[in-house]
């Protein structure tokens, strides 16, 4: 008798027992807060931060640290959510990232209840070489003859041209029209002095520019006082710019995808 008394009892702790965690499973929230993630792949760095849900929306902070020597394009519209069987996909704007530096979006989403863990298919990231195919260009006059160039894919107009004894400093507005992606690299730019001299440009820091096709931008070329009096005052010799790789072209390459899980912060959630 003992037994069976002791079979039921165990079988009530276990009935109890298991309704007491599937209550703990279904647990109601208003707003939900989710664990950082930070994931390292194909060296780039993905982290996310200060992400939460309620029942009308979602978002999060997702950073892209690039620790490599290409221009990184991030597309939202690519990625998805997973939740409750229904994928979602965000609607922000491009993000580009320089080589050797970070950003961020803040990825916001509505439409559905999110008060729940959820997958991020991070998909939609792609690399931009910075060292594509050179499209060789002829030397630029200062001061030249006619102010527009066309190279390959790129066509460009000198904009502005400040010629004085103490410093040259002149700007362009290039479009390009090629059929993969154009990237501008101004540090590549020199300057030729009438004795041959070759003279880096004063901008050599500035990082390189991605141009998608039918888009224009802007470079800036600057060279301060040169040594030697009279015979290199600016204001008075010709200058050739020689471009040295300035411009090339490349093809997008599409990073493999991956997931980010999204798990409950159970002390940070109401």
């Amino acid at each position: 008798m003992k037994k069976i008394i002791l079979m039921i009892s165990a079988v009530g702790f276990l009935i109890t027992n298991g309704n007491a965690q599937k209550t703990e499973k279904v647990k109601k929230y208003k707003e939900i807060a989710y664990n950082d993630i930070s994931n390292d792949y194909d060296d780039i760095t993905v982290s996310t931060n200060n992400g939460m849900s309620n029942k009308e929306m979602t978002k999060f902070k997702l950073k892209i640290v690039n620790k490599t020597n290409d221009i990184i394009i991030y597309k939202p519209e690519e990625s998805s959510i997973n939740v409750n069987g229904k994928a979602v996909n965000p609607k922000e704007k491009w993000l580009v990232i320089n080589p050797i530096e970070s950003d961020f979006r803040v990825i916001n989403m509505l439409g559905t209840n999110f008060l729940t863990p959820y997958s991020y298919n991070l998909a939609g990231i792609y690399k931009v070489s910075t060292n594509g195919k050179i499209v060789e260009t002829a030397n630029f006059t200062l001061p030249p003859a006619q102010n527009d160039f066309t190279s390959g894919g790129f066509t460009c107009s000198m904009t502005s041209l400040v010629k004085e004894s103490d410093k040259t400093v002149v700007k362009f507005d290039c479009r390009y029209t090629g059929d993969k992606i154009g990237v501008i690299d101004p540090s590549k730019a020199a300057v030729q002095l009438p004795d041959g001299t070759v003279l880096a440009n004063e901008k050599s820091s500035s990082q390189p520019t991605m141009v998608m096709k039918g888009k224009s931008e802007k470079i800036t070329l600057k060279w301060n006082r040169l040594e030697g009096g009279r015979a290199t005052d600016m204001q008075k010799i010709s200058m050739n710019i020689l471009w040295r790789g300035t411009f090339t072209e490349t093809d997008a390459v599409k990073v493999k995808e991956q997931v980010l899980d999204f798990q409950i912060n159970e002390s940070l959630s109401k």
